[in-house]
């Protein structure tokens, strides 16, 4: 939990907790014993724990709505679900913490653990026929941007209107192409994920939408420092009347070599390497305002895949693993 407790007697003593998420609550768990509450984006976000029954909660929410919502209660992790993952290449981890998530209200409620592997913690979510797992133990989704910091809130507007000059600088385009790109927002906010780690700090992923012509993605860190970017530069990629586009790795042979080594060092990555199928043709690099970055997409030809983020210094900042 993070920052200072609101008790269910006096749920106001603390000006930090909002009384708009406060009454949101109260209204979606009438039920609700023990409340206590946190702050996760001052004045944005928040997080409160409560008892109904014999099951604990803890729901996130903002100032309009709940975002997201744990239950856990006494129950065992699932044969099922242990099964799953002892069936994976990813076999081998620490299993705790299982619960149901709900990770936009609404929507129908998902089994998930967190899970330690190799030194690392992740969080694996079970649909009905896949497994999604993602670093840090704790994650909600964002569909609001005022539920961001101010500071990637900044960033975001502050390119959320054309930008005809670099649009210009687009030569594969032809000028028809050119004028109609031109003509549209450089970002157009798209949705986020906050990753929470052990330590109460926080990750942030935010999605935007690319001179209208494609999805990319931001890593933020705790410090709003921008550490990440995905693929912005692929709209070179592109021919001059938006029709295909060249989808070959733009990834140089010392690049390929540095990474094959990193890949095939042990670790949960092993047989998910280069060599192996198209994944070569997955991997790129990012490059955006000066900043550059790795993306790499590597199955191991058994329904197993990784999504693997890395830095300009081939330091790894984020993964994920999903099995079909």
């Amino acid at each position: 939990m993070y920052g200072c407790t609101m008790k269910d007697t006096s749920p106001n003593r603390n000006p930090e907790i909002s009384e708009k998420a406060q009454h949101i609550v109260r209204e979606k768990y009438p039920d609700a014993k023990n409340l206590s509450g946190t702050v996760i984006e001052k004045d944005k976000v928040f997080e409160f724990s409560f008892q109904v029954g014999h099951e604990q909660y803890s729901t996130i929410v903002n100032n309009t709505e709940v975002i997201s919502t744990a239950r856990t209660s006494a129950e065992q992790v699932p044969d099922s679900l242990v099964s799953k993952l002892q069936n994976a290449t990813i076999k081998g981890g620490t299993i705790s913490d299982y619960r149901t998530i709900t990770l936009f209200d609404g929507y129908v409620p998902t089994p998930a653990v967190n899970y330690h592997l190799n030194g690392m913690d992740f969080v694996a979510i079970f649909g009905p026929s896949a497994i999604y797992m993602s670093p840090h133990p704790r994650l909600y989704h964002i569909r609001d941007i005022n539920d961001l910091p101010d500071h990637i809130i900044d960033f975001i507007q502050k390119r959320s209107k054309p930008n005809p000059t670099f649009v210009n600088t687009l030569t594969n385009f032809n000028e028809e192409t050119r004028q109609t790109i031109a003509q549209n927002n450089e970002f157009e906010f798209g949705g986020g994920t906050v990753y929470i780690n052990l330590d109460g700090t926080k990750t942030y992923e935010v999605i935007v939408r690319f001179l209208g012509v494609d999805s990319q993605s931001l890593l933020f860190d705790k410090d709003y420092n921008l550490i990440w970017v995905g693929s912005f530069n692929q709209i070179r990629q592109y021919n001059e009347d938006f029709t295909g586009r060249n989808f070959d790795t733009n990834l140089t042979r010392k690049e390929i070599s540095a990474f094959t080594d990193i890949l095939g060092a042990p670790s949960h990555f092993l047989n998910f390497g280069l060599d192996v199928g198209y994944n070569l043709m997955r991997s790129y690099r990012n490059e955006y305002e000066g900043i550059t970055s790795y993306i790499f997409w590597l199955d191991n030809g058994r329904g197993e895949q990784w999504m693997l983020r890395y830095n300009a210094d081939k330091k790894i900042v984020f993964s994920s693993y999903s099995k079909g």
